[in-house]
């Protein structure tokens, strides 16, 4: 009778112990998505250069294209665009979802997949409608 307790026992803990262990899961999702609406917020992102495919597309130093990401999750960009943003992770992929008002008041609606941000530096891809190669888009926040 002991041993059927010792083993009951053990048996009970071993499933605690694996039941603890399994319920013990760092949510990042939420830390990221939090972090990447930090680094874009209240800045004027321009665009430095482009790359689709071998194709590259250099704007430095010319009045080029700009995003600003408001802290308020508002947007406005060089071509009159206006309209809301969220930053939502889709599996392990961190995007910018914008939906926006021509100044026709056409609505528009686009996603960029985040591959890096920082303080200063962010790079973005997306595949136009119709097109075979993403674009990557390079952005920094000096002028």
């Amino acid at each position: 009778m002991k041993s059927v307790l010792q083993y009951s026992i053990g048996l009970f803990m071993f499933g605690l112990l694996t039941t603890q262990l399994a319920s013990c899961k760092k949510e990042t999702s939420n830390a990221d998505v939090q972090l990447s609406y930090q680094l874009l917020a209240d800045k004027t992102w321009y665009l430095d250069f482009s790359i689709t495919g071998t194709t590259k597309r250099t704007y430095v130093g010319q009045s080029t294209y700009f995003i600003d990401f408001l802290k308020n999750k508002t947007t406005v960009d060089s071509d009159g665009l206006t309209g809301f943003y969220t930053v939502e992770k889709m599996g392990s992929q961190l995007q910018i979802h914008v939906q926006a008002k021509t100044t026709s008041t056409n609505n528009v609606e686009y996603v960029y997949n985040i591959e890096s941000i920082g303080s200063g530096n962010m790079i973005l891809n997306y595949t136009a409608t119709g097109a075979t190669e993403p674009t990557k888009l390079y952005f920094s926040t000096n002028k």
